[in-house]
Parts: structure tokens; sequence; C-alpha cells
């Protein structure tokens, strides 16, 4: 039977916001999908932009594949609300080299990075999420988890593109102490948080 199920997700203020949908909404217009939100601009991987103050829309039409970058205009904290049916985990999504690849994530349930991308190892260089990377060529795997609502780019190792689709038999997650610990050991809050990252690799 079809059904519509709702994703919700929490947006912060003074940054941007990492963002993905795994519903498909009736009305596929991104102006549509945004419009429950105060939103200063909104931006795809292909650097589309979305800024209605100004009456910007180069995005048009929402992708399901695409991640989306979020910054609110106000200084709260906003809740955006979808509606739709469940996005079907099987799409494909192409990678292309030589930029880093903005995806969403379609599964309805958070997954272990390595499971995700079981398979695909040789192929990408890193997978970078909110505060944490997967680089299964240094064995580096402080994002542990993928999630719903994150959007995450990717870099490929090759001069190829990808075609990449999430696994249909990937367990859940579970919670990963050791990672965590990591995490809180190797991050300094010494700047304002952006929505951004930048990884330094110490490899000797």
């Amino acid at each position: 039977c079809e059904y519509s199920v709702e994703q919700s997700i929490s947006l912060n203020p003074f940054t941007f916001n990492n963002t993905s949908f795994n519903v498909v909404p009736n009305d596929m217009s991104f102006s549509s999908i945004v419009g429950n939100i105060n939103l200063l601009l909104g931006v795809n991987g292909s650097s589309d932009f979305y800024v209605p103050d100004f009456g910007v829309d180069q995005i048009g039409n929402f992708d399901l594949t695409d991640g989306y970058k979020l910054f609110l205009s106000g200084t709260e904290e906003q809740l955006l609300t979808v509606v739709g049916g469940v996005a079907d985990i099987s799409t494909e999504i192409t990678l292309n080299p030589f930029v880093l690849n903005l995806i969403s994530y379609l599964p309805q349930e958070c997954m272990m990075t390595s499971d995700i991308f079981a398979g695909y190892d040789d192929s990408i260089l890193l997978v970078k999420g909110t505060g944490g990377y997967y680089i299964p060529s240094f064995g580096v795997e402080n994002l542990d988890t993928m999630c719903p609502g994150e959007a995450y780019a990717i870099f490929l190792s090759g001069a190829s593109d990808v075609v990449f689709t999430y696994p249909m038999d990937a367990l859940s997650s579970v919670h990963n102490d050791q990672v965590n610990d990591y995490t809180d050991r190797a991050h300094l809050n010494v700047l304002a948080n952006t929505g951004e990252s930048h990884l330094v690799l110490i490899t000797d």
C-alpha cells in the first residue's frame, strides 16, 4: 500500500546545516519543501542557490539524491518538516570525480558507515559528515554512523564516475563508545561552529 511519512529535521542558527530528505513530497519544488521555515539561503551540491528574500531560485525542483546546505534567518533553532512517500533506498546516486559530492541519506534508520560503503572502499577517498570523517585507506572512522536528515560529502579516489546505492541489508547502527571517546579527545572548541570542518590527517 502507499502511505506518507513525516520527516522532521532540527536546524541551528548561525551555521550551515547539511541537510537531506528521505521522503518524496507531492510538491517537488524546493521552495515548497522549505516553505515552513525562515530561510536566508539554501545551496545544493552543484552550487545552485535559493535565496527567497531576493527572489533567487536556481534550485527549482527538489532532487532526492542531493544534499543541501541551509542557513537560517534569525537567531532561533527551527524545525523543518517534510511529508511524503518513503524514499526508494535502491535509488542510484552518481558520484563524480574531482569534486565533493553532497549526497542525501535515503534509509529510514541510522547505519554504520563502514557497512554502507562496503564494496566501495577502493573508490572512495573520504566521506565527510558533521564533525567526522570516514577515510578507509587510512583507517580513519570517527564518522561511525550516518543518519536520516544529514547530508554527506564524498570525494572519490579515482578519475571515473561511481554509481552508488545504499545497501538493502545493512544493520542499524549501535553506539560506539570508542569512536565517541576519540572524537571527544580530538575535537577542540576554539572556533565558532560554522557547519564546515577541515581535516588535518597526520600520518607520521
